[in-house]
Formats: structure tokens, sequence, C-alpha cells
């Protein structure tokens, strides 16, 4: 009998909001892999003291680029829990937000799904936080949502926040400039928010305009409410 691989959503940054489900999980997992991607690991940080003190702990240090050695570092990482599952030792993969939007938890789940039972533990993601922090809501009745990343094409980017009630931009570092001139243009940079770090103890967040350009951080959304589109 094989091993089972559990990916295990640990919320955006507040151990306060891990969920039962992700607890449970961690008390009974001797074995646990969490990423670091040549850092600190925040989704180490929010579960460390939940962990069952007996388990092994093992990081997936996972470069960011080029995307070649990324690929060989989650082959590699996905062969050693492998390893472990043929041994009929359960895994445990930790990730930051929720395993299957955006997360780290997903190639690693491509990875083993076709021969190993994969079961993911869903976690808070930081959009879902957000809007908490930023006093406002993501939608109500017929509104339109959409999420994108910045990387994105420009005119795409456009499309999807004139078709939106709110547009949430993710992973904006370095396109920082670029949401906050295709904001502007569109007349909606008093509605756009910029909120970095959400649930972490260096959290922040202003209106858009307030926000300085030379901001480069990966960990942070940019919330755009579109009020001239009715519902």
């Amino acid at each position: 009998m094989l091993g089972k691989a559990y990916g295990i959503g640990v919320g955006p940054g507040d151990p306060k909001l891990l969920t039962v489900k992700a607890l449970e999980v961690l008390e009974q997992l001797r074995i646990v892999f969490y990423p670091s991607f040549g850092k600190k690991s925040i989704a180490l940080d929010i579960v460390r003291s939940h962990i069952n003190p007996d388990a092994k702990l093992i990081e997936m240090n996972i470069p960011l680029s080029p995307n070649e050695a990324k690929v060989v570092a989650y082959q590699n990482f996905a062969n050693q829990i492998k390893e472990y599952l043929n041994n009929q030792v359960d895994v445990g993969v930790l990730c930051e937000g929720d395993p299957l939007f955006f997360g780290s938890f997903i190639t690693i789940r491509d990875l083993l799904k076709e021969s190993y039972q994969v079961n993911v533990v869903s976690g808070i993601s930081s959009i879902m936080s957000a809007f908490v922090h930023v006093d406002d809501f993501m939608g109500q009745g017929d509104d339109s949502i959409s999420i994108i990343t910045a990387g994105t094409d420009e005119s795409l980017i456009k499309d999807k926040i004139s078709t939106s009630n709110t547009t949430i931009i993710i992973k904006v570092a370095k396109h920082f400039k670029k949401i906050k001139k295709i904001a502007t243009d569109l007349g909606l940079l008093e509605t756009s928010v910029y909120i970095s770090q959400i649930d972490q103890a260096r959290q922040y967040s202003d209106r858009l305009d307030m926000i300085s350009d030379e901001v480069i951080e990966y960990f942070s959304i940019i919330i755009i409410k579109n009020h001239n589109l009715k519902s």
C-alpha cells in the first residue's frame, strides 16, 4: 500500500487563518516538505508550532528562474516524495495560500497524481483575505470579477478592468508602474487599492495613487473597482 501525499494550504500569513482540517493533517504527518524559493519560508513560519514535533522537515529550495532550473528542482523534490510514498509513508507539502490557486504545489501534484493518491487541503488565499483589510467587498449581486497577473499583455488587462466591477491584479512586483499607468489611463486610479504582504507582520495598504512608483513587492495585489460599470 502506497503512502498518501497532502498539499496543505496554510493561508496568507496569519496562523489563526489555518483551517481545522490543515491542523488535523499536520498533527499526523511525519514527513513535511516546505518551499523556500531561496529565502525564508513563509509557509513554514505559519505552521511551525502546529507541526508534529517528531516530523522531519525537508526544504524545497526552488529557483524562481530560469524556468529550466525550476522544472529540474520540482522533479527532484517530486522524486524524493515518491520514495517516501513507495515506502508507505504519508507526506505533506506546505503551500502558502491555497494549493490550487497559483500555488507552488500544483507542479508537485501534476508529477504525482498519475501514480499516487494526492489530497489537497484548501487554504485561504491572499485575495480572499485582502478585502477585509481594505474595508471593501469583492463582489455582490451580479458583479463581474476578474483575477489576472500583472505580467499579462496590457491590452488584455485593460479589457478585464473595463468589463469587470472588480479586478484583482496579482504578482505585481516589477509591473507596478505598468498597472498604475493603466489605472490612470482608465480614470480609475482613485478607486484602486494596493495591499502587500497580506496578513503578515509587515502588511501595508493604501490607495494606489499614494504608493511610490519605486515599490517592488512580489507578495502584493492591486484591487481596481470600476464604479462606471453597472452590475
